[in-house]
């Protein structure tokens, strides 16, 4: 294992997690609906118990990565996203759909932060804003072979992709065992202390950290309001799709496949998207970071809207594509700026803070924006969903106000 480089490595573990969540995540919304028979609130209920197993494992199991090693965070990670994958496939029931979710949850806090803190640590020779946006290139490349190997086996069966992406994700986990290397990774000295302490003293160090840069609270706000929009967007379009503008009768083609066509026409524009954001632009700089966050999330917003106002599958459509791309460029950058400058021995720490400020969001709206859905119907739910993201502009604006702002610069002043 000593021989075996971070950086192919990491592509391959985003290449092949896309690939496997893929195949649960394609169907598990036509799964849902047409199996489990969820309406708007018990669908975004499912994302408030994720989002709440997010909230409260997130920092934790950051400082479990930043304490004992990001290798065991991101192993045990896929080994519970796995099992959670497979629980809902396995029974069709809304309890245990709710149950699957909070166990992938808690999987996911273990991965989140772990899996960039690791190759910021172990490959620093190489520029890490555009090694996140090849890793979220290789993401794409993965989902988009995982999007018609779900389509197919879900026109077996609904619950077959669930299952099966479950049991391969596991068995990432496993063969991480056998090919992640971990070279560079320095707690801090524990100087006697217990484990237990130690790993406070690293929570500590995180939210010290946080609270004496005003660009890094910026950030955690930006990611609050980006969580509560994103949760009803996330689990209404399905529904905006199926029961609202309707899916084309062409061909007779089955809901999975449009679905699958759906979610593959995405991914290579977002991918398209990413490597233009990669090939021109410098995104490790703050600056540019927080104009081109400004620019995106605006353009998110607009695309949400007019998703919800869609009068047509091909107006749907287009839109959905078009606040799916660029939501999905602004993630890598978003990630490059925030590591900007951090401690290696908190780095992780902090970017489950920020993931843990998504979750609030999500957790604290979905259940409001659920609600619209069921009494007023799901285009003024998905239109609530759009304009909640409104604040994250006025504070990448704020940000644009302090040229070369970094949030981990020492001596940064407070954003006025």
């Amino acid at each position: 294992m000593d021989n075996l480089r971070a950086y192919p490595i990491y592509l391959g573990i985003r290449g092949s997690f896309a690939f496997f969540f893929t195949l649960w995540a394609t169907v598990a919304a036509v799964y849902r609906i047409e199996v489990v028979h969820l309406d708007p609130l018990r669908l975004v209920l499912l994302g408030t118990a994720l989002e709440v197993a997010v909230f409260l494992f997130e920092v934790p199991t950051g400082v479990f990565a930043d304490t004992y090693g990001r290798r065991r965070s991101v192993i045990t990670g896929c080994i519970l996203m796995g099992c959670g994958f497979a629980l809902e496939g396995a029974i069709p029931e809304f309890i245990a759909v709710l149950a699957a979710q909070a166990v992938w949850g808690v999987g996911y806090t273990f991965i989140s932060g772990a899996l960039e803190a690791w190759i910021a640590d172990e490959d620093t020779d190489r520029d890490l804003g555009r090694v996140y946006l090849r890793g979220e290139q290789a993401d794409y490349i993965g989902s988009f072979v995982g999007i018609p190997a779900s389509v197919l086996l879900g026109l077996v069966a609904l619950n077959l992709p669930l299952i099966v992406g479950g049991v391969l994700t596991i068995t990432l986990g496993l063969a991480l065992f056998l090919t992640m290397p971990e070279r560079n990774f320095r707690p801090s000295p524990r100087e006697g202390r217990s484990s237990l302490h130690h790993a406070a003293t690293t929570a500590r160090s995180g939210v010290r950290l946080v609270r004496s840069r005003p660009v890094l609270l910026m950030l955690l706000a930006a990611a609050l309001f980006a969580g509560m929009s994103e949760e009803g967007f996330d689990r209404l379009n399905p529904k905006q799709f199926l029961d609202v503008v309707g899916l084309p009768s062409v061909g007779g083609l089955d809901p999975v496949i449009w679905f699958g066509v759906i979610g593959a026409g995405g991914l290579v524009l977002s991918y398209l998207a990413a490597g233009i954001v990669a090939r021109n632009l410098d995104v490790s700089s703050p600056a540019v970071a927080a104009r081109l966050l400004l620019a995106l999330d605006a353009l998110t917003m607009a695309g949400m809207l007019a998703f919800a106002l869609a009068g047509s599958f091909a107006f749907a459509l287009g839109t959905f594509w078009f606040a799916s791309l660029v939501r999905r460029v602004a993630e890598p950058v978003y990630l490059t700026w925030i590591n900007e400058g951090l401690e290696p021995g908190v780095r992780a720490t902090v970017i489950s803070m920020s993931s843990q400020s998504g979750a609030l969001g999500e957790a604290s709206a979905g259940p409001v924006i659920g609600a619209i859905g069921n009494i007023f119907g799901v285009r003024p739910a998905l239109t609530v969903a759009a304009v909640i993201l409104s604040p994250t502009l006025l504070l990448y604006a704020r940000a644009m106000k302090r040229p070369g702002v970094d949030p981990g610069a020492k001596d940064a002043k407070r954003v006025e």
